[in-house]
């Protein structure tokens, strides 16, 4: 039986150790036995993305590091990716990024490019506790990939070190339409040793959730996350953009693999004993659809604990990275959400909230560039209804505000 592709899937690959910067907390810095080679021009080609375009054909693979453009191949493997008419995102540091190797990434991409930058905060002292950048350094890749009319993204690694300064630094990227994703800190790598920078359940209540839940350019792939399943339910299935979740996406949406080609349902989740096997052995498209430890995550019927009996169970589902970090066990509550329900009935103060920000982020999805590429609706009739409801609650939320 021919297996269904995937509406959206990501590949989220680790390609090398090697980087030229030196942060503190890098979740990738691993001690490597001689014998474990990072995966070489031909297996990443054909173990990775040959292998993501049968899972998706609008599939997508963040090539990261380490620094993925300090690979020898970075350029002919990018090229190979556009020739599989999937997007790349480059997660970079971008210390080698100049204007002109942009537009040869651009050249090389065929457009179909899109770069991630870590910005753990607009305030440089605490942007300086955990990178070895500086901001304004990152505000000029922007303003670098603005002038190549390229498409690009902020990270923000949430810890106890920068998590006072981030509704400061969310509020700065909406005012320039910056889309953000935010990254958890785990006792990953480097970070393994320093877990007192980790955020707790106190602090995501009174702090981070605020700031995550009141920006919409940030509503991807974070929890606890509660817009009601109804309404998340409907706006999909009307306007057929295949991304179907906003929570965890933990073996759904997104999926890691490292250097050295072992696979984890999270890039948090890589180098730890959850490993879901290698795709030297097992071709990653079988280990998505027969691997017992992604198809209970991505199903997420088996999730426990009060994230089991929530409401918010298949649109949030809570971080499983945090969950096997405290616990051992990814399958677990997240151990930070500040959410008690006593069953599916109760409901967040802040589903409305959440639902009108997720309209906001649906907005901004089909009216921008690449965005509107890569969650494109998949019918005529879907773009017309998309147009139509997009044009339609702008109007409305515009009136609101007259």
């Amino acid at each position: 039986m021919k297996k269904k592709k995937r509406d959206f899937f990501l590949c989220y690959f680790e390609s090398t150790r090697e980087c030229n910067q030196d942060c503190k907390y890098c979740m990738t810095k691993k001690d490597i036995s001689p014998a474990e080679k990072e995966l070489s021009t031909d297996e990443v080609k054909h173990l990775i993305i040959d292998e993501v375009k049968k899972i998706c054909a609008q599939g997508l693979v963040a090539f990261s590091g380490g620094e993925f453009l300090l690979r020898k191949d970075a350029f002919e493997l990018l090229e190979y990716n556009s020739g599989k008419e999937l997007y790349a995102f480059i997660n970079t540091n971008g210390e080698v990024l100049d204007p002109e190797k942009i537009k040869m990434i651009k050249k090389a991409t065929r457009g179909k490019i899109i770069f991630g930058f870590s910005l753990d905060s607009i305030d440089e002292n605490a942007h300086s506790e955990t990178r070895s950048s500086k901001p304004e350094e990152i505000l000029k890749l922007a303003r670098m990939c603005n002038k190549e009319k390229i498409g690009y993204f902020f990270l923000i690694t949430v810890t106890r070190l920068n998590m006072n300064s981030l509704d400061k630094t969310l509020k700065f990227l909406r005012e320039h339409n910056i889309p953000t994703l935010r990254s958890p800190f785990v006792p990953r790598g480097a970070g393994s040793s320093i877990k007192e920078i980790g955020f707790n359940k106190d602090d995501m209540e009174k702090t981070i959730n605020p700031a995550l839940r009141g920006n919409p350019l940030n509503y991807v792939s974070f929890t606890p996350f509660f817009a009601s399943p109804e309404y998340m339910k409907k706006t999909w299935k009307l306007l057929e953009i295949p991304i179907s979740t906003f929570g965890c996406q933990a073996a759904r949406g997104f999926i890691g693999v490292n250097a050295e080609g072992y696979v984890a349902p999270c890039v948090h989740l890589l180098d730890s004993e959850l490993d879901c096997g290698n795709v030297r052995k097992t071709p990653l498209s079988e280990i998505m659809a027969t691997n017992h430890i992604m198809k209970s995550l991505a199903d997420g019927s088996e999730i426990k604990g009060k994230c089991g009996k929530c409401r918010y169970k298949h649109s949030c589902r809570g971080c499983r990275a945090l969950a096997y970090y405290a616990t051992g066990d990814p399958l677990e509550a997240d151990p930070v959400c500040f959410f008690e329900p006593e069953d599916e009935n109760t409901r967040s103060d802040f589903e409305t909230e959440c639902n009108e920000k997720v309209a906001e982020f649906i907005r901004f999805l089909a009216l921008n560039k690449p965005w509107n590429r890569i969650f494109r609706p998949t019918s005529f009739w879907a773009k017309l209804k998309t147009i139509s409801w997009v044009l339609g609650t702008y109007k409305k939320s515009s009136g609101r505000r007259k």
